[in-house]
């Protein structure tokens, strides 16, 4: 069965059930769309607005951030990729949501898509799968070829404009607001760039190739000639993600959708490399999170002072739209923010780490603030506190010595 298939074959059994709620439901009150793009294991100062990883590695990331905000102090509360998406949608912790790995939410949890749903929203989801997608309560999955081909069909900027143009369609024609999560599964490795066994990634070739002399080495990082390789690979894989961003971002504004809708774009969690995933330390868990939201939020604005996190995305997009959150919630609406206001209690964000498949557990947890990250080990040498800030050389034993003057 073809992909077009059975996507019409999903979306249209969902679009038959949403249309019969929304019947129910009577007139609708005007509320304004919502899409969510998620990168997979890309570190906070990859695109160029937050510093560049390479030249010109996004500009379609750079052009959503100049119609916006974007925040320099923004942080996902778990560095691992299943986990860190159930935060964004829940607003609960991990230990709360009950997806601490690789396991689904506790039955019962309400999510965003869920509550949108309710309100007469077109929910979709397209790209890399949260584990058990039913409790996540969409109306339309986009479904790949087979199981096991999410690396070869979520990496291809094509395959994004395909269904949004057509999830854009469903929601015009049965005149609904809509919220569409779109995660692709770049810069994740497998690295584009380089020889490939599969055809497909040739047709689905970045716009940009990089060569190890054009990028920049991570601080954390040694700078050899295999990081600069690795790097090379893993920007071009970061230029691929930028091209779908640039479809999504043509696509809402062919459906003449641009002015009515929320954009918002951020990482899961930082790069495969060590530092940088799986634990607790900054270029784990810093995200570059942008919003766009015409007419509310003013362009080419910056936010270097408050601290915010992706489990306070849900309380957020909830009051923005304007519906309630769930009686039990751990983030907090930034939406003062977004309107340019201040907000006290912005000083501090909270991390954890407890495992991934649910064996050997080596929780961590965490206290960051803009200057210093306090880290507690309870499986090693118990507390640290690390310097927040970036600088060269930011290996184990800069951040130890930075954070302990």
């Amino acid at each position: 069965m073809t992909n077009s298939l059975k996507l019409l074959l999903v979306a249209g059994l969902a679009l038959g059930q949403a249309q019969s709620t929304w019947a129910q439901q009577g007139a609708p009150v005007k509320r304004p769309n919502i899409v969510m793009i998620v990168a997979d294991d890309m570190n906070w100062d990859s695109p160029g607005c937050f510093g560049g990883a390479a030249p010109e590695i996004t500009p379609n990331i750079d052009r959503l951030a100049t119609g916006g905000m974007r925040f320099e102090h923004a942080y996902v509360n778990i560095a691992v990729c299943t986990p860190s998406r159930s935060v964004m949608l829940t607003g609960l912790y991990p230990h709360n949501n009950g997806a601490e790995g690789f396991q689904r939410i506790r039955p019962g949890t309400p999510t965003l898509p869920a509550i949108l749903s309710e309100a007469g929203y077109l929910c979709g989801t397209v790209g890399k799968p949260l584990r058990q997608q039913d409790v996540f309560h969409w109306s339309v999955v986009y479904r790949w070829q087979g199981a096991g081909d999410e690396n070869k069909w979520g990496r291809d900027p094509a395959q994004y404009r395909r269904f949004t143009r057509s999830f854009f369609q469903m929601a015009q024609e049965s005149q609904q607001p809509f919220f569409l999560m779109a995660s692709s599964h770049d810069p994740h490795r497998p690295y584009g760039g380089g020889p490939s066994n599969n055809r497909h990634f040739e047709r689905a070739a970045s716009s940009r190739t990089y060569r190890p002399d054009e990028v920049k080495v991570p601080g954390f990082l040694p700078d050899v000639p295999d990081i600069r390789k690795e790097m090379a690979g893993y920007c071009t894989s970061t230029r691929r993600l930028d091209d779908m961003v640039g479809v999504i971002l043509d696509e809402l504004a062919e459906a003449g959708r641009d002015d009515d809708t929320i954009v918002l774009f951020l990482s899961d969690h930082g790069m495969s490399a060590p530092f940088a995933k799986t634990n607790c330390y900054v270029e784990s868990t810093r995200t570059p999170l942008i919003v766009r939201w015409p007419g509310v939020i003013k362009e080419k604005q910056v936010d270097r002072q408050h601290m915010v996190s992706t489990v306070d995305l849900l309380p957020t997009l909830l009051e923005s739209v304007g519906l309630p959150s769930p009686e039990r919630q751990d983030g907090r609406s930034f939406l003062p923010l977004l309107k340019g206001e201040s907000q006290d209690g912005r000083d501090a964000v909270y991390a954890q780490f407890h495992h991934i498949h649910g064996r050997r557990p080596y929780p961590m947890r965490s206290v960051i603030t803009r200057d210093h990250v306090y880290v507690f080990n309870a499986w090693s040498n118990g507390r640290r506190t690390y310097s927040a800030e970036p600088m060269a050389g930011l290996t184990y034993r800069a951040m130890k010595r930075a954070g302990e003057k």
